[in-house]
């Protein structure tokens, strides 16, 4: 029996808010059958609240195995610098660097 992998994009961005008027992420989901999205103050808390909708977002069963793609929307980075990273991230891994490792060299880049 072969399992399905679902697939979920999420567009990420910085948006105003309309009753605080402050700065957070928020994370609509792209081509799905639910429109609205999230928002978090930081990055990691934005992943923990996709986590927490992602088969919501989808209709499917919370065993049901969901992988989840971010596509960055933020003013003045371009589609080629986000796929330049990806790719450097991709080969930094190939190397056999760790997490801490990578975040370590392209922050003192």
């Amino acid at each position: 029996m072969t399992s399905i992998v679902h697939r979920l994009t999420f567009r990420v961005s910085r948006e105003r808010t309309l009753d605080l008027d402050t700065e957070v992420w928020y994370a609509g989901p792209v081509d799905a059958p639910i429109r609205s999205g999230v928002s978090a103050e930081t990055l990691a808390e934005l992943r923990a609240a996709v986590e927490s909708v992602k088969h919501f977002v989808l209709g499917v069963p919370e065993d049901t195995a969901i992988t989840v793609e971010y596509v960055y929307d933020l003013p003045g980075v371009s589609a080629e610098v986000w796929q330049a990273h990806r790719e450097l991230r991709a080969r930094l891994c190939e190397a056999g660097l760790s997490e801490d490792d990578r975040a370590e060299l392209l922050l003192s880049a």
